[in-house]
């Protein structure tokens, strides 16, 4: 019933009200939505079980085997034997160990692997909500723009309706507007389509929010080890290691003691004879499988030390690029909040002189369009400012 009241506004078009999120709030939503991250978590059940397979007193099932054997004749005469017996497998040497050493590793390597997914994740979730704070700097500056197009286009239409000012006058005033109003609908086009990027991500409408805290580093090396990919690559070494020496344990199928109890006669009307039936079956290894398996978990030991080392030599240059990048980004910001300043200070002044009849209108309008720009321009150096903050979290491995 409650699922049929859940799926009732799907059913008639009816779209619940999305609830707004900023960067941290829409990273948790995203992680409950995300498939991926899902299915790894689905996965610690599996690896559960393997953990209470490998911790078992037996490597296997042991079977029931019941058997009927006589002598092929219309009478029935002859030889008669009924047996019945359970078989069961065991450990090889050091296989049960082994095996709970391969667990152990296969429940690291799945969380460092959820980390990893999370960190993928907030990539994708900062990426969608810069994108969307860069959209939105830019419709506020054009809305901005367009206020004061409009002002300048009533008082210019004003002024040229008392004879005060040439219709030159208004028609660029009235372009200006014009355009203003064509740049508003593209930025507004651009802040809806980043939002729909951010909800695809995150079920939830962006809103704007504070910018991230920068992480801080403690001892030189550490946040190399916290890295969720330098701790995948790590836990896989490990995986890889533990499966060699499983491998190298594991070169033969699991040995099996069987007992039984069997009855027996010679001809028809004899007494029966009872025995108990003991015995063990050891399969022989077969090197080339035992090779194979371990040349393959060699194989992958090796590609995981590669990736570490790779990992270790990009790490320290990509964390000093992305804080060279938010300190030029600090600058900007300062540079275009003073320019900003300078050209409102000097589009007053050209304003005051205009309409003292010592400018032309055409210098008001130029210095209104630099102003617009700086304007733009100092909003999106602020985003571009918060938005280096993310870029450093990022690489350092810290969620949002």
């Amino acid at each position: 019933m409650r699922r049929l009241l859940l799926a009732l506004p799907l059913m008639f078009g009816v779209q619940s009200p999305t609830v707004a999120a900023d960067l941290r709030t829409g990273f948790a939503a995203a992680v409950e939505l995300n498939a991926e991250i899902r299915a790894l978590a689905a996965q610690r059940d599996v690896i559960a079980a393997r953990r209470r397979g490998s911790e078992t007193l037996l490597p296997g099932a042991p079977t029931l085997a019941p058997s009927w054997r006589t002598q092929i004749n219309p009478q029935r005469t002859g030889y008669q034997e009924f047996e019945i017996g359970v078989e069961a497998p065991i450990w090889l040497p050091g296989e049960s160990r082994a095996a709970r050493g391969s667990v152990t590793a296969q429940e690291q390597q799945l969380e460092a692997r959820l980390r990893q997914a999370r960190i993928t994740l907030a990539g994708e979730v900062r990426d969608a909500y810069w994108a969307w704070g860069l959209a939105l700097a830019e419709r506020d500056a054009a809305r901005a723009r367009l206020v004061a197009a409009r002002a300048l286009e009533r008082d210019m239409a004003r002024q040229a309706g008392a004879g005060n000012a040439p219709r030159t006058d208004l028609l660029v005033a009235q372009a200006e507007a014009r355009d203003a109003e064509g740049a508003v609908r593209i930025a507004e086009g651009q802040a809806r389509d980043a939002a729909l990027t951010f909800r695809a991500l995150s079920g939830r409408d962006p809103t704007p929010g504070a910018a991230e805290p920068i992480a801080r580093t403690g001892v030189p090396g550490a946040a190399l080890r916290d890295l969720p990919q330098a701790a995948l690559a790590n836990t896989s070494l490990q995986l890889a290691r533990a499966e060699e020496r499983l491998a190298q344990v594991r070169d033969r199928a699991s040995p099996t003691v069987f007992a039984g109890w069997r009855r027996e006669r010679d001809a028809f009307g004899e007494p029966w004879r009872d025995r108990p039936v003991i015995g063990i079956r050891i399969p022989f290894a077969y090197a080339p499988q035992v090779e194979e398996r371990v040349a393959m978990a060699r194989a992958e030991a090796t590609a995981a030390e590669a990736q570490l080392a790779t990992i270790a030599r990009s790490f320290e240059s990509a964390e000093r690029r992305a804080r060279a990048q938010r300190e030029d980004a600090e600058a900007l910001t300062t540079l275009t909040e003073q320019r900003h300043r300078a050209l409102a200070e000097q589009a007053g002044l050209i304003e005051t002189a205009f309409r003292a009849g010592n400018v032309p209108f055409i210098e008001v309008a130029r210095v209104r369009a630099q102003l617009a720009q700086s304007d733009a321009a100092r909003r999106r150096s602020r985003v571009e400012r918060d938005r280096a903050a993310s870029t450093i979290n990022q690489i350092l491995g810290v969620e949002p």
